[in-house]
């Protein structure tokens, strides 16, 4: 697809700033990642309401400009080159969570959920402490419906709030498609989280925070020291061995003889292999390629077919 054209993103400014919505041009986008990998988007529009996204969005359909939802960037591997759609990414009150009452929470989707769900557990509430150790925002979490240490966010959840065709719409967890680090949302790629309903359970607030330290320690001695990456590329396969003890996407990366493979700037961590780093100015195209070896080489060599947990965000070669 080609770049957007000068005179597409002054229109679309314009337009944007005539109806009081926040929004940055020529943004370098690999600030927005926890990757550190991205090119540079022509235009992020950043509403603060529900009636500015149904604004924005308007305004993308008018000017018939493709565009993507950002959040995190946390599970994202960013284009090179994101030069040919416009982006929408949450602000405002959307950034915000508000305690109900009774163990109910109502969290905006571009919350970061590490400081909010270790704020909501120090409140003196369970259940949501392997939240305070998943990076990101909560709209990224609802639709891959995160989880760790044997719990999920969908567990948890009362209410989903997103706004799909033009219509902001409420679902119970039981009318939304879900699973293992899989939800509707995911798989067609037609809403967007503005916000979710927890309820959570009271407990001992000495238990809460010894919960809190062990998960947040247990999640530092298994990730690498090299932050600057997007977390497991790939998601566990579901597979046992024959003492029924389930086999790891890192374990199958190790058999096959790819831990500490560099292709440029990205490497497969030789601490932990199911992630792949940034060591330094790092290409998506390079850790796409990283990617694809590793895909390639596990099925060869042992049948498994490994599938990325990582989403990717634009065209990556």
């Amino acid at each position: 697809m080609a770049p957007l054209s000068e005179i597409q993103i002054r229109e679309l400014k314009n337009l944007v700033a005539n109806a009081g919505i926040t929004f940055r041009e020529n943004s370098d986008l690999s600030v927005h990642c926890s990757f550190k990998i991205g090119g540079i988007s022509p235009f992020i529009a950043e509403p603060e309401t529900r009636e500015q996204i149904l604004e924005t969005l308007s305004i993308f359909r008018k000017l018939e400009l493709p565009w993507k939802i950002l959040g995190g960037g946390t599970n994202l591997l960013i284009s090179d080159h994101p030069n040919d759609f416009v982006i929408l990414k949450l602000s405002g009150g959307f950034k915000e969570y508000k305690d109900i009452g009774g163990g109910l929470f109502e969290v905006g989707a571009a919350t970061n959920t590490t400081p909010v769900f270790r704020q909501i557990s120090q409140k003196g509430y369970t259940g949501a402490e392997f939240l305070s150790t998943i990076p990101g925002w909560t709209g990224g979490a609802v639709i891959q419906n995160a989880g760790c240490y044997g719990g999920e966010l969908f567990d948890l959840i009362e209410e989903v709030e997103f706004l799909r065709n033009g219509e902001i719409l409420k679902r119970k967890p039981s009318e939304v498609e879900h699973g293992y680090r899989s939800t509707e949302f995911l798989k067609k790629k037609d809403s967007i989280i503005l916000s979710i309903r927890i309820r959570l359970k009271e407990g001992n607030l000495e238990e809460i925070e010894a919960s809190l330290k062990e998960k947040r320690d247990k999640r530092n001695s298994s990730q690498p020291e090299n932050k600057k990456s997007a977390g497991s590329m790939f998601k566990n396969p579901k597979i046992f061995d024959e003492t029924g003890k389930e086999i790891k996407a890192w374990q199958f990366i190790d058999r096959v003889g790819l831990r500490g493979t560099k292709i440029g700037g990205a490497q497969i961590s030789p601490e932990h292999c199911n992630f792949i780093v940034n060591t330094g100015g790092a290409k998506a195209s390079e850790v796409n390629q990283l990617v694809s070896l590793v895909q390639e080489k596990v099925e060869k060599e042992t049948g498994v077919i490994l599938e990325r947990e990582v989403e990717y965000f634009g065209s990556i070669p």
